[in-house]
């Protein structure tokens, strides 16, 4: 019998659903906890409130785990519960795998290709809705778009959105401020990244690891952290409102680096030594010898550099406060026009702002698509 359970347990832990039962049963485990948390906070707080207030007050005074507790408490149970239930379904899955028949078999694994389509579909759905709904929401009136009960799809097409947005405010001028800005930040982000991938990865020099050690630390440093004096020697340098002031903070990345050294490392150092014997110089090995062999990964990180350069919202936002240097991103919030010191409820015309301004980034993943993936896979695997 023992031998038997443990059999059982093996043929369990090798299936490719163990693993995710266990991170469903952490997280309902987690869950629970933070129920039993929140009730024990409830009643600590409950004890010390002041009497005669209202509902809303009680509410507003407690804590965020004594006001979830009850939600906590469900969704723990729920995910416990249906664990539970996928274990017994793979404990009977893997008791009787041998005791089946190969037609069986075959029924069942065309069952879970499917299923994994159907999740598959379904958590792609889940991510694709939000874009969905901006793009329906662009096409809508602010009145239908403003309804208490909202519509999956427009009642009437309002199509003069779109130019409604490039007379409201001059989304041209914004698209060229980003296109300009994002291009010279990647053409930047590409020189000077190589060149230091290429010391830290081929390079042999005092302190290489520790120089290294500060460029990963830089990594886990937000610009929040770091624009004060960032923004203090922009503004002394007069670049605000000013390219140089969008650009020269943005022309070097940690992680560009990062990649790039990782996927140097990855080359054999025989081909260098092939290209000094043909006379090449560190610069020569770079460019003939490196960047073919690690174009892949190249690409990929320099399609990352641009979306999210295109994407950059906060930097921007502090450095150009007129409209002739606003980007993309900052241009959208200023869709949101005032009249009377009213702000106008025109969210159908901010969506089709939005949907402008991702249409570049969505063209860019559709044609390079296959790189980025090659890309990441290689850089995965070194």
């Amino acid at each position: 019998m023992p031998e038997m359970r443990d059999t059982l347990l093996l043929r369990m832990r090798q299936s490719g659903w163990f693993d995710v039962l266990v991170f469903f049963l952490a997280v309902g485990i987690v869950l629970v906890g933070l129920s039993v948390a929140g009730m024990i906070q409830y009643s600590v707080q409950m004890s010390n409130m002041a009497e005669g207030l209202t509902d809303f007050e009680i509410r507003q005074n407690l804590g965020m785990l004594a006001t979830r507790r009850s939600s906590f408490l469900s969704i723990g149970l729920i995910t416990l519960a249906a664990t539970a239930l996928g274990v017994f379904f793979l404990a009977v899955a893997s008791y009787y795998r041998d005791k089946v028949s190969f037609q069986t078999k075959k029924n069942l694994g065309k069952l879970r290709v499917v299923l994994q389509y159907l999740a598959a579909i379904g958590i792609t759905a889940i991510m694709l809705f939000p874009i969905y709904w901006m793009v329906i929401s662009s096409l809508k009136t602010s009145t239908e778009l403003l309804l208490p009960v909202p519509t999956l799809w427009p009642r009437d097409f309002q199509w003069q959105n779109f130019p409604n947005v490039l007379n409201r405010a001059p989304f041209v001028r914004y698209l060229f401020n980003t296109l300009v800005s994002t291009f010279f930040v990647m053409l930047g982000e590409l020189v000077f990244g190589i060149l230091a991938a290429y010391g830290f990865a081929k390079g042999k020099f005092k302190g290489q690891n520790v120089l290294f050690l500060l460029v990963l630390g830089a990594l886990m440093v937000p610009i929040q952290v770091t624009f004060v004096p960032i923004y203090v020697m922009i503004s002394r340098l007069g670049w605000i409102n000013s390219f140089p002031g969008l650009i020269v903070p943005n022309l070097v990345s940690a992680y560009f680096i990062f990649m790039l050294r990782q996927a140097f490392k990855a080359v054999d150092e025989s081909y260098l030594d092939a290209g000094r014997v043909d006379g090449l110089g560190r610069i020569g090995l770079i460019w003939n010898v490196l960047i073919p062999m690690t174009k892949p990964t190249l690409i990929t990180i320099s399609i990352i550099t641009f979306i999210n350069g295109w994407n950059n919202y906060f930097w921007p936002k502090m450095v150009a406060t007129r409209d002739e240097y606003r980007t993309i991103a900052v241009g959208v919030t200023r869709l949101r026009q005032t009249f009377a010191g009213m702000e106008v409820a025109n969210y159908n015309e901010i969506m089709a702002g939005a949907v402008m301004a991702i249409i570049p980034i969505i063209l860019l993943f559709l044609v390079l698509q296959k790189y980025i993936m090659t890309g990441m896979s290689k850089a995965a695997m070194k």
